[in-house]
């Protein structure tokens, strides 16, 4: 399988690192160092992590460190990680992405 980032997952990514980076400097990239933990784990074992409100092909992978979470779907071969979202705001804002 292959791993693809939505654009706008791409875009919350980079927000939220250069956040944290401004609040304490190499906070930012323990967060990218965590968000690509994960992606690696949703690689290897991408049906292991629960799914998003019995949607079946959509599963929400939660980060350790800090308060987010990655929903993704699998499309084929393909996992495409729809966004990096915050874990207590705007629950599912993201859910009508492809």
């Amino acid at each position: 399988m292959k791993l693809r980032i939505h654009r706008l997952a791409v875009a919350e990514i980079d927000h939220e690192v250069d956040f944290y980076e401004a609040r304490h400097p190499g906070l930012g990239a323990e967060l990218e160092n965590e968000v690509d933990k994960t992606f690696q784990r949703i690689l290897l074992f991408p049906e292991s992590i629960p799914q998003w409100e019995s949607r079946s092909h959509r599963w929400v992978a939660v980060l350790v460190l800090f308060p987010f979470t990655i929903p993704y779907q699998i499309d084929g071969d393909e996992i495409v990680v729809l966004a990096l979202a915050h874990a207590s705001r705007r629950p599912g804002y993201w859910s009508r992405r492809r």
